[in-house]
């Protein structure tokens, strides 16, 4: 059974795109080695409509940007053409999406015309909506400036039938969330409008139609979103992770600040918002602060979302406080029921690009500082661990207000240097980084040359293997973000 899933964005298409030759201008054609009789066909068809006043009008955004675009929508191993065009008339319906098969003879002939209102495509995507083997056509269509309306078409040689007239949405995605082997849509929609709710509509193909299954909420305080994912739960169903800036209620940073995931999953038929909490009407439990970005931080194929929780500092006159700056960050997953599996903490350092992932023992018992060096060629980044040594051992540590500063001391306190983290990304890194006792790790973007030196032994056993296999190199990746 053919398939696709699909994420499609108002900017960005978030997964791979389909597979099959991208046909592109009549002009691109000629590049091709030789003329055949499939070529000369359609090259003369897509000159026979321009010549009547049509212009290109190729998706603005997407996987698959090409004006004239060869997908195979019935399966049957010989690909369709679909190519989109503008009516320079002003004509109703001046945006036409015309669709060109394979005749008897090899002959590319018209085979559907999808018409649709808007001053561009936004994003076409091609999925298997209903029970068949065949590929629908999702269109969005821009109406105007921050407006679109999503559409989906079956289409068959001298007809098309309309699964879905066109409805306005923030984001949507297609994917199988209920894991039947067919694809249904998700309409996302954020409402500004007072007394209206964030939500997501779900769509399943039923008796050849889109019909809407139910409506799950969005958090309330959800004000744009980002990005959205399509990815395992811990126990291996399909989600869609939606992921969004929040308004911060605290009176303290800006909006911008923090970020939320809604995590959408399918239990028994319908689409259920499964880390919403109910009373406060959004999804506390995954809200954090956006230097974090949830993703699938291991590579399993479940999305994980991060948790940040405050860590402790060594500061220039050697106290300990509770730290403004530095988090240990443990990486979460969902599953079915909203249940949350710790897969790991780490000490992520978004500013230097990467990240350390940390013995459970470590978690309460370290206190971090950064020490730069820049000068002449050198551009250093350090991160020093200290070890967390209570005075009295049997005594619990007492939190004192520091005046000056507002911090949490740690009254009976005291840090051990035991290792550094550096990034040395100046003309003599690589000299910097094996200096003295330092041993080079690894290098990343930007010709980043990483190290580490150790200095107390005593307390942790970890070595320089230990470091390289728990040290890793952030990379960006909205794709799978």
């Amino acid at each position: 059974m053919r398939r696709t899933i699909a994420l499609l964005t108002l900017t960005a298409a978030l997964l791979a795109p389909l597979g099959g030759c991208a046909i592109q201008t009549p002009e691109d054609l000629y590049a091709l080695p030789r003329a055949s009789v499939e070529y000369e066909s359609l090259q003369g068809e897509l000159q026979r409509l321009l010549d009547s006043g049509l212009e290109y009008a190729a998706p603005l955004s997407g996987t698959s940007t090409q004006p004239v675009q060869d997908v195979d929508l019935n399966g049957d191993g010989v690909g369709e053409a679909v190519a989109f065009f503008r009516d320079t008339s002003g004509e109703e319906g001046s945006l036409r999406v015309y669709v060109f098969a394979q005749n008897a003879d090899n002959e590319y002939e018209v085979m559907t015309v999808l018409t649709g209102q808007g001053s561009a495509v936004s994003s076409v995507t091609y999925s298997q909506l209903d029970e068949t083997d065949n590929l629908e056509i999702v269109i969005s269509w821009q109406i105007s400036s921050g407006i679109y309306a999503l559409s989906v078409y079956s289409v068959w040689q001298g007809g098309n039938q309309e699964l879905l007239a066109p409805q306005t949405y923030t984001r949507y995605a297609v994917c199988d969330l209920d894991e039947d082997g067919q694809d249904e849509l998700v309409l996302l929609q954020l409402n500004t409008a007072e007394g209206t709710e964030n939500r997501a509509d779900y769509y399943r193909c039923v008796d050849g139609s889109m019909a809407r299954v139910n409506q799950a909420y969005l958090s309330s305080n959800l004000s744009s979103i980002d990005r959205i994912n399509a990815s395992a739960l811990y126990g291996g169903e399909g989600a869609l992770y939606v992921t969004g800036t929040v308004a911060d209620d605290t009176g303290g940073e800006s909006n911008a600040a923090f970020q939320i995931t809604d995590v959408l999953a399918v239990q028994d038929g319908v689409l259920v918002n499964i880390t919403r909490d109910e009373t406060a009407g959004s999804s506390e439990s995954t809200r954090r602060r956006t230097y974090v970005a949830d993703q699938d931080l291991d590579g399993d194929g479940v999305w994980e979302i991060p948790a940040l929780s405050a860590t402790y500092e060594r500061r220039e006159d050697g106290s300990i406080c509770v730290s403004e700056t530095f988090y240990l960050v443990s990486w979460m997953q969902y599953d079915l029921y909203g249940g949350q599996h710790v897969v790991c903490t780490t000490y992520y350092n978004s500013s230097d690009g990467w990240y350390l992932v940390l013995p459970e023992d470590w978690q309460s018992q370290i206190a971090l500082a950064r020490s730069d060096f820049n000068e002449g060629r050198t551009v250093e980044r350090g991160i020093q661990f200290y070890r967390v040594e209570k005075v009295d051992p049997e005594a619990d540590s007492l939190l004192q207000m520091d005046s000056a500063t507002g911090q949490s001391v740690l009254s009976n306190a005291a840090g051990e240097l035991f290792m550094t983290i550096y990034k040395n990304t100046g003309s003599d890194r690589a000299t910097r980084a094996a200096i003295g006792e330092r041993t080079v790790l690894t290098q990343g973007a930007e010709d980043a040359v990483y190290s580490v030196e150790f200095f107390a032994h005593d307390w942790s056993d970890w070595t320089v293997e230990t470091v390289e296999e728990n040290l890793h190199i952030i990379v960006t990746n909205w794709s799978s973000d």
